[in-house]
């Protein structure tokens, strides 16, 4: 656990925030044949300006690994961490730093499970330290004045990068590069990181929770794309495999071809629990089409219609839902209110 303080009078009483570590590019060097984390004890970029003067920071590393290695399973240890921490009351807010390609999935997990009154924030960096243009310095800045909020615990977790603050519920990595890259489609940021200070726009009125419990995952929860001629074959693998829940992403408003319709009964009929979503970045499904295949036509053979949850995060709503113990009725539940 390293110390970093620094603290200007004028600003006021001096904030005491946790940085939790796991990896990413925002640790990683290049050692000529492309970026790794090559010591697992590299340090974050928080020196300089990096940290705000009213702050004073402890960094926690919790892993370091590339995004794409945390499973569900540590993403679940990450969180119970992340509550023993909140719940420590030596910290004000703690900030995450994560690899961007799972980020949104940890931070979305966060989000439904976590009930401290601590802010939560998640951030990351898109490019590495060995190139340039690197954003991770400014990014971890940009975190830990939102982190120092106390307010900012009413959004639930966000996530900051590139001056934007985004709830965990939206937020996706869209762009593979880009600086810009995360965004919330279709509901924009709640507000920007400008200097000093941040400024906050909007609150999330709508917000997934679980019920108080302590985090437990079940992974037998499957996640199939559907495509012209594609997903029957996917969706009966994932129940002959044993999964006890299925996301589907659909077309369109929720529509999938005759066959998967047929493979999404065959899945109700033998028990699994089937939420059907958009592979549309913008807007709900919606029971609209009554054709083979269509939402209400799969709304009729049992499919629950997910809202306009995201795939990947739906499914780790599902895991958590099932671990927990929630039934299909509890489940529907949840997701009508989102």
């Amino acid at each position: 656990m390293t110390d970093y303080s620094i603290h200007d009078p004028e600003i006021g009483s001096l904030k005491n925030l946790a940085i939790v570590s796991t990896g990413g590019t925002i640790e990683m060097l290049s050692d000529g044949g492309g970026l790794d984390i090559y010591d697992s004890h590299n340090p974050l970029p928080i020196q300089g300006n990096v940290v705000p003067s009213s702050v004073n920071v402890e960094h926690i590393r919790f892993c370091s690994l590339p995004s794409p290695a945390i499973t569900p399973e540590i993403m679940a240890r990450l969180i119970l961490k992340l509550e023993e921490v909140a719940l420590s009351g030596r910290y004000h807010g703690i900030v995450v730093t994560h690899g961007t390609d799972t980020l949104e999935e940890s931070a979305f997990l966060a989000d439904i499970y976590l009930r401290s009154t601590v802010p939560v924030v998640f951030t990351a960096a898109m490019r590495s330290p060995s190139e340039m243009g690197v954003d991770g310095p400014g990014n971890i800045r940009g975190a830990l004045l939102t982190a120092s909020k106390h307010e900012v615990h009413e959004l639930g977790v966000t996530v900051v990068l590139n001056d934007e603050i985004h709830s965990a519920s939206r937020v996706t990595k869209t762009y593979t590069s880009n600086v810009s890259s995360f965004k919330s489609p279709g509901y924009g940021p709640l507000g920007f990181v400008d200097q000093d200070r941040i400024m906050l726009h909007r609150k999330p009125i709508l917000r997934i929770q679980l019920p108080e419990c302590k985090l437990k995952l079940d992974q037998r929860v499957g996640l199939v794309r559907t495509a012209a001629g594609l997903g029957a074959r996917e969706i009966r693998y994932c129940i002959d495999c044993g999964d006890r829940a299925l996301v589907v992403e659909a077309l369109g408003r929720g529509n999938v071809p005759p066959d998967v319709a047929d493979a999404i009964q065959y899945a109700v009929e033998k028990g699994t629990i089937v939420c059907i979503t958009s592979r549309c970045y913008i807007g709900r499904v919606l029971g609209v089409y009554n054709y083979p295949g269509g939402g209400a036509d799969l709304e009729k053979r049992g499919a629950i219609l997910a809202g306009d949850m995201q795939g990947h995060k739906l499914r780790l709503l599902l895991m958590a839902s099932l671990g927990i113990g929630l039934n299909i009725k509890n489940i529907r539940e949840l997701l009508e209110r989102f």
